[in-house]
């Protein structure tokens, strides 16, 4: 981003911001999960597709956003009712997501709000910024202020590996386990 828009854009954020409540939720108690992730090849999207259809097998609500770096979202990528998709193009001249589904996104108040994306784009940085969620869980060494919980580990985990020290460390901080 040049200088002007990225002056804009953090204009923006620092204008609505929210300020959140945070608590703390393990991933088993959660009922509401939304997950945000970036898209970059078809095996990404399986990856995160597969974890995202598991948590909506267990009884809960989830969320997916995902965040594609290109003019067009690829055909794999398929929109459904609680899965939904965004490009370069969906975005406004700053950078800001301008899109109905997104809006909907960042205003719902999750119990667990989980960030599987390892870039830093300025449109995946505004939902964290301007999310309603009660607790904001990544694995994004360099995004750790946008995160109530920053899980980071040496070695770079698959998402499924991931989610499964989310659910670990939620459960120590929740008091669930000991």
């Amino acid at each position: 981003m040049n200088f002007i828009t990225r002056y804009f854009f953090n204009k923006y954020i620092a204008e609505n911001k929210i300020d959140r409540s945070i608590n703390i939720t393990s991933l088993d108690k959660a009922k509401n999960v939304g997950i945000i992730c970036d898209i970059t090849t078809e095996d990404t999207y399986k990856e995160i597709y597969a974890v995202f259809a598991g948590l909506q097998n267990t009884r809960r609500s989830a969320w997916l956003i995902g965040y594609i770096d290109e003019k067009t979202v690829p055909f794999y990528c398929l929109q459904q009712l609680t899965a939904d998709f965004f490009c370069y193009k969906d975005l406004n001249w700053f950078g800001r997501p301008e899109k109905v589904q997104i809006n909907d996104f960042i205003q719902t108040e999750f119990d667990l709000l989980i960030d599987f994306s390892q870039e830093s784009y300025p449109a995946i940085l505004a939902l964290l910024e301007l999310s309603h969620a009660h607790f904001i869980v990544g694995g994004a060494a360099p995004k750790a202020k946008y995160y109530d919980l920053l899980i980071n580990t040496p070695d770079k985990l698959s998402h499924k590996e991931l989610l499964q020290n989310i659910e670990r460390y939620t459960k120590k901080l929740s008091g669930e386990a000991l």
